[in-house]
């Protein structure tokens, strides 16, 4: 269960009310709601200090955030503050894996801040309707005001939220509906018809884009600029690296040079890319931030060998996160598991279910040959996913080389259970002492157990 932010004790009790009690409580939380891979540590009451966000060193390993109530020199005026830092993990890590990065900041920042300002709105605090309203929408109306300002967007990023909401509850010929934006600040003309508007309520016009081949291609303003095939859109060329579900790419890529792109899935999910990347996503009534960059650094960090070459390393680790975006958002569900040493293949996979294995039938064996010619990092990704969505586990060696795919994993180290655990996930944990286990469940999370435990989950 988690700590309180306000003791027992707290003198803010008796100030903010019940209702302005279970506000705080509630949207002081966003933050690690919204940043999986980050952790507010203890809130600390004290006299009233002037609200805001900082860096608490030049390392950017924490950010310091007040929170006030009331007014500088009143009796009853007092302020929160609590340290945002990266969530600990089983190991040590690096200073740089400790560094939270800039979006992280401002997300922080602007959480503080909406917090602060619904506190000192008195017509706000003294409505237990508007506070509840407030805190339920709370997420999303930081999410949205983030996207809007990173992406110097002056349409309204809520709306379009709010008419994806609405548009998920529908269907057309009876399937789900989908949609796709692309959001371009670079284009600064104006209409009179703003979007989403009628394009998002009107039959014809919400049922016309997919978001996976088509989207509207929209102005600063809320411009409709053009109806375009994602295939087509010019798009720079890039050497970053990309983070997004495969399906995706096509909005994904259209979602750099400054724009940003907003897709609603068939599943209902929401999500939101810049820079060629996913970064935000609505899924199962959570928003989320994705620091794609620091997963995979964690994932390189546990998964390192001695005799392969951290640039082999980096595309394996690469590879199996993006099979693992691809199986999550595909709702199919997978493990993949990286072994420290070859040589333990035998001590977790069932007799007669690795490559090569002299049990094997002959289809397997001649499948075997075909698969054999890969190693994970050079699979089409769509290779890839396939094989993860078998019933049973994808097991490979830290450079690549796959041993097993479709497995039946009965590790011979069981991990530390609790005996609540699904089957897979009892299969994850086990394998783990004996590698990395990257397990993703049907209802699309991601964990990562090492050492027999849990390691981080998204």
């Amino acid at each position: 269960m988690k700590r309180p932010v306000l003791r027992a004790n707290s003198k803010l009790r008796a100030v903010l009310g019940l209702s302005g009690v279970a506000f705080i409580e509630r949207c002081s939380r966003a933050i690690e709601r919204i940043l999986p891979h980050v952790r507010v540590k203890r809130w600390i009451e004290r006299t009233w200090t002037r609200p805001g966000s900082v860096w608490s060193s030049s390392a950017r390993t924490a950010i310091r955030i007040t929170l006030a109530v009331g007014n500088e020199g009143e009796e009853s005026s007092r302020s929160l503050t609590a340290e945002v830092e990266r969530r600990p993990l089983p190991r040590s890590i690096t200073a740089h894996q400790k560094t939270l990065d800039l979006r992280e900041f401002e997300i922080c920042k602007l959480i503080a801040s909406r917090i602060d300002e619904v506190l000192q709105n008195e017509a706000l605090t003294a409505s237990n309707a508007s506070m509840t309203a407030i805190s339920e929408a709370f997420d999303e109306y930081v999410v949205a005001n983030h996207v809007g300002s990173y992406n110097s967007l002056a349409v309204s990023v809520s709306s379009i939220f709010e008419a994806l909401h609405t548009l998920s509850e529908q269907t057309y010929e009876n399937k789900a509906l989908t949609f796709g934006c692309v959001l371009d600040p670079g284009e600064t003309r104006h209409g009179a018809v703003g979007f989403p508007g009628s394009y998002l309520s009107t039959k014809k016009y919400k049922a016309l884009s997919d978001g996976f081949r088509t989207a509207y291609h929209i102005s600063r303003s809320g411009l409709l600029l053009d109806f375009v095939d994602l295939a087509r859109f010019e798009i720079p060329s890039s050497t970053a690296r990309h983070y997004y579900p495969e399906w995706t790419e096509p909005i994904a890529r259209s979602a750099t040079s400054g724009r940003s792109g907003i897709v609603l899935s068939r599943q209902g999910d929401i999500l939101v890319f810049d820079g060629g990347s996913l970064r935000f996503t609505y899924r199962y009534g959570r928003w989320q931030y994705w620091n794609h960059a620091h997963l995979v650094n964690l994932l390189k960090d546990r998964a390192r060998a001695q005799r392969v070459p951290p640039g082999i390393l980096g595309k394996v680790v690469g590879a199996i996160y993006r099979a693992a975006l691809d199986v999550s958002f595909r709702r199919s569900g997978g493990l993949f598991v990286i072994l420290h040493n070859r040589n333990n293949l035998r001590q977790i996979v069932r007799p007669g279910d690795a490559i090569r294995d002299s049990q094997r039938g002959a289809t397997d064996a001649q499948f075997d040959e075909v698969i054999a010619q890969h190693k994970f990092q050079t699979l089409p990704r769509v290779i890839a996913v396939e094989l993860a969505s078998l019933d049973g586990a994808v097991v490979l060696e830290n450079s690549g080389v796959i041993r097993a795919y479709g497995a039946v994993l009965q590790p011979k180290k069981a991990g530390r259970l609790r005996g609540t655990e699904g089957s897979r996930t009892k299969a994850a944990i086990g394998a783990s002492n004996y590698g990395l286990s990257v397990k993703v469940s049907s209802d699309g999370d991601i964990t990562v157990y090492h050492n027999g435990a849990e390691f981080i989950r998204v």
